[in-house]
C-alpha cells in the first residue's frame, strides 16, 4: 500500500476566489478564520472538532460547533464515506504491507474467530481509514473483547471517536480507557448510577472536570457525593457548580475541600446568628413634633409617669 503525503506536497492552504468573493467582508470575521483553520487541517487529512476550534480561538465549544454547522449548510463540507474493502484489495494489501497482515491475524485472536470479509474490510478500515497505528487497534480491540462489545457498529464508534480525538500511542489509548471506562465508572457510582455509561451530558460534566480542569478523580467524587447528599438526588449542576468554585479556589485535595466547606458553614451560621440592626422611627416634621426629641432610659421613664400621675392626682382634689 502506498499514498502521498500531502502535507509535504501542499506547502500552502487553497482558498477558492468564490469563497473570497462570497464572504470576505460579508460575514464575520471569526466564521472566515475558523474556516481558513478547517481548510488547513483538511491538507493534513484530519479535521479539527468543535473543542479543539473553540481552544484555538477562545470560543464556547457551541460557537465553534454553530460555525461548523453554518460552513455545512453553505455546502463547504463533503461527506466522505468509509470504502468497503474487496477480497482481493484485502488480500493485496496484506501482501505488501506486513503490518495489514499481522493486524488482521491479530485480530482474529483477540476476538476469537476466524475474520470474514467483512470483519476484514472493518479491521482494515481502523487501519486504512480511521489512520489508527497497529498498536492502537489492538488496544482497542482487546477492550471491545474484554466488555463483551465485539460488534463490528461498536468496534467503529470507538474507533471514530479515537480517530477524532487524535489518538496515536498505546499510551494514550490505555489513558483513554482508563478516564472513560474507569474514571467515568467510578463517578457514576458516586450518584448511585451503575449498570450503564455516561451519555453525553455526562461525558461533557466529567471530561471538563477531569480533564480541563484536570481535577483529581477523589476530589470529583467528594463533590459528587454532596451533591447528592445536599439535594437529596443526582445533580450534576450542584456538582458542577462546587468544584468550578473549588477550581476557582485552588483546591486539590479532599482535605482542603471539607476545610473549605466547614469554613463556609460556620460563616453561614454567623451570618444567620447576627442580630439585626433595629430601624430607626422615621421622624415626622409636623408642628406638633416641631421640638427636640430626646431619648430616655428605662428609670426615666417611670419616674416621669410617676409625676404625671402624681399631677394628676392633685388636679382631682382641687376640683
Amino acid at each position: 500500500m502506498y499514498y502521498i503525503d500531502t502535507e509535504k506536497l501542499f506547502g500552502f492552504t487553497p482558498i477558492p476566489n468564490d469563497f473570497i468573493d462570497k464572504y470576505a467582508g460579508n460575514i464575520e470575521s471569526t466564521y472566515i478564520v475558523v474556516y481558513m483553520y478547517i481548510a488547513r487541517h483538511a491538507i493534513k487529512g484530519r479535521l479539527p472538532r468543535a473543542e479543539k476550534i473553540a481552544d484555538r480561538f477562545s470560543l464556547s465549544p457551541d460557537t465553534a460547533a454553530e460555525i461548523i454547522s453554518f460552513w455545512d449548510s453553505k455546502g463547504l463540507f463533503d461527506k466522505p464515506h468509509k470504502p468497503s474493502y474487496s477480497p482481493s484489495e484485502i488480500a493485496g494489501m496484506q501482501k505488501y504491507n506486513s503490518e495489514i497482515s499481522g493486524l488482521i491475524s491479530t485480530a482474529g485472536a483477540i476476538l476469537g474467530k476466524a475474520l470474514g470479509q467483512k470483519e476484514q474490510s472493518t479491521v482494515l478500515s481502523l487501519y486504512d481509514w480511521y489512520k489508527l497505528p497497529v498498536e492502537v487497534i489492538t488496544i482497542l480491540l482487546g477492550h471491545c473483547a474484554e466488555t463483551n462489545h465485539t460488534s463490528l457498529s461498536y468496534i467503529e464508534k470507538i474507533a471514530l471517536d479515537w480517530s477524532e480525538k487524535g489518538i496515536k500511542t498505546s499510551e494514550e489509548a490505555e489513558d483513554y480507557l482508563k478516564l472513560y471506562y474507569g474514571d467515568f465508572s467510578k463517578v457514576l457510582k458516586a450518584f448511585g448510577i451503575t449498570g450503564r455509561m455516561a451519555n453525553s451530558k455526562e461525558k461533557k460534566y466529567m471530561e471538563k472536570w477531569l480533564v480541563q480542569y484536570k481535577l483529581p478523580l477523589e476530589l470529583v467524587v467528594e463533590a459528587c457525593e454532596q451533591a447528592t447528599i445536599n439535594t437529596g438526588k443526582v445533580s450534576w449542576k450542584y456538582a458542577d457548580t462546587t468544584l468550578t468554585d473549588w477550581h476557582k479556589d485552588g483546591i486539590t485535595t479532599v482535605e482542603q475541600a471539607k476545610k473549605h466547606m466547614q469554613e463556609h458553614s460556620v460563616k453561614k451560621n454567623k451570618d444567620v446568628s447576627k442580630p439585626t440592626t433595629a430601624k430607626k422611627p422615621v421622624r415626622v416634621s409636623n408642628r406638633f413634633s416641631n421640638f427636640e426629641e430626646r431619648e430616655y432610659n428605662r428609670d426615666e421613664l417611670d419616674s416621669l409617669a410617676l409625676e404625671l400621675l402624681k399631677d394628676g392626682e392633685e388636679h382631682k382634689n382641687d376640683a
